[in-house]
Parts: structure tokens; C-alpha cells; sequence
């Protein structure tokens, strides 16, 4: 229980956080560009993914340490 308990409390809450809000913007994105946009939310369902994306790798950098938080 210890081991765990010392990989857990090496964790960013901020990376975490950042890593499933992308990747639930990166899988969902189709619902949730047509819940924002009543029309036409077929054309941002791509920008969506990208910025799912890039929220998704800016949890990993920090959760690897290579951005300090």
C-alpha cells in the first residue's frame, strides 16, 4: 500500500485533470460540438478533437514533469 500511496501523491491534479478533460473532449466531441453550435456543429467537430488533443498532451508533459507546475 505504500508503493501506491507514493505514486499518488506524485501526481499532478492539474495534469490529471487536463489529460481526461482531453481525452473526453477527443471522444465526444461530435455530441458536444452539437449541444454548443445548433447548426453546423458537424464543421467544428475537428477543431474539437485537435484541442482535445492538445489539452491531452499538455497533462501528459506536465504530468511527466517536462512542464513544472
Amino acid at each position: 500500500m505504500e508503493y501506491w500511496q507514493g505514486v499518488l501523491s506524485r501526481l499532478s491534479i492539474p495534469g490529471v485533470a487536463l489529460m481526461a478533460m482531453g481525452a473526453l473532449l477527443v471522444l465526444d466531441a461530435r455530441r458536444l460540438s452539437s449541444l454548443v453550435w445548433k447548426q453546423g456543429g458537424d464543421r467544428a467537430v475537428l477543431p474539437l478533437k485537435v484541442a482535445g488533443l492538445a489539452m491531452a498532451l499538455a497533462g501528459a508533459l506536465i504530468l511527466l514533469d517536462i512542464i513544472p507546475m
